[in-house]
């Protein structure tokens, strides 16, 4: 009888794997930086929006290796990010802009992490009233190298 329980107990769990592999993709697919906005006030701040990203926060670590290859996906960065800090610092920090100069063209950029120090750089440029977001992709592979230091099991 303690056999019979001990395979079925057993069984849930593997069963339970697959279905949240699957859950896990499916969220990370609908994920996108559209559903973070900068917030251009007195004092900047950012809105994330989407249901997929609060999903995934309540999923937690098991999440994890999916948000890191979801990282390189340029259409999916800032969120993943995003998520990641809500899991792993229940918080996630902003700070900007520092306003540089690059080509001529005004470059604000803003700081999106853990408040010491670790995070991602978000680049915005404004053309025409109309905003545009981007990552550079040495501030990518930093970002990236730091979620795989962060989260290695040791």
């Amino acid at each position: 009888m303690r056999a019979i329980f001990l395979l079925l107990v057993l069984s849930l769990f593997v069963m339970r794997s697959p279905a949240q592999t699957w859950r896990v993709n499916s969220l990370i697919k609908k994920l996108n930086n559209n559903q973070f906005t900068i917030v251009h006030e007195e004092k900047p701040g950012f809105t994330m929006n989407g249901r997929p990203a609060y999903k995934l926060i309540k999923i937690g670590k098991p999440a994890t290796e999916k948000l890191i290859a979801a990282l390189s996906d340029t259409t999916k960065t800032i969120m993943a990010h995003l998520v990641l800090c809500h899991i792993y610092f229940k918080v996630a920090t902003f700070a900007g802009p520092k306003v540089i100069t690059v080509n001529d063209k005004h470059v604000s950029n803003y700081f999106l992490g853990q408040e010491k120090g670790e995070g991602l750089i978000i680049s915005e440029t404004k053309t025409n009233d109309a905003y545009k977001l981007y990552i550079t992709a040495e501030n990518l592979t930093t970002t990236i190298n730091f979620w795989k230091n962060k989260t290695i099991k040791k």
